[in-house]
């Protein structure tokens, strides 16, 4: 009998984690235009202008959310170390600057109508180039976004 019950027990967690599963339903990357007070425009865009202050960002439409959504941001940013060249007794050498991969933000978002979003401001010393966002909800990769601060 013990054994049927820990049986019973364990289909009604895997069911349950299965129905509950978090599924990402649309992502997109864009502009946000507020402009005007009483809204914000969202407008999907792969070139955010540098200008200081144009915000970007993201926003996800999930399925199967709960209250809250644990969501981290890793950005991808090119090096502000510029190509050169190195003598050595070898001869010369093209040293080429690797990528950098930081973790920006890790927090809880609600989401609202199963949407979440995530938006940043372009800074006074912002670099231009291109970028890479990956957005971590609940431990899954759920949108990588590819972008150009020009």
């Amino acid at each position: 009998m013990k054994h049927r019950l820990l049986f019973l027990f364990a289909c009604l967690f895997f069911v349950s984690a299965k129905v509950f599963a978090l599924e990402v339903v649309s992502a997109e990357f864009g502009v946000f235009d507020a402009s005007e007070p009483q809204r914000v425009v969202f407008s999907p865009a792969t070139v955010v202008q540098r200008r200081e202050g144009q915000r970007y960002g993201w926003m996800i439409e999930l399925r199967g959310a709960g209250r809250s959504v644990s969501v981290r941001e890793e950005y991808l940013l090119p090096s502000r170390a510029v190509e050169g060249r190195t003598e050595s007794a070898e001869g010369t050498k093209l040293v080429i600057p690797l990528e950098r991969r930081s973790q920006v933000s890790q927090r809880q978002l609600v989401p609202d109508d199963g949407r979440i979003f995530g938006e940043w401001s372009i800074g006074a010393q912002e670099p231009a180039g291109p970028r890479r966002l990956d957005v971590v909800v609940e431990g899954q990769v759920a949108a990588s976004f590819e972008f150009e601060v020009r």
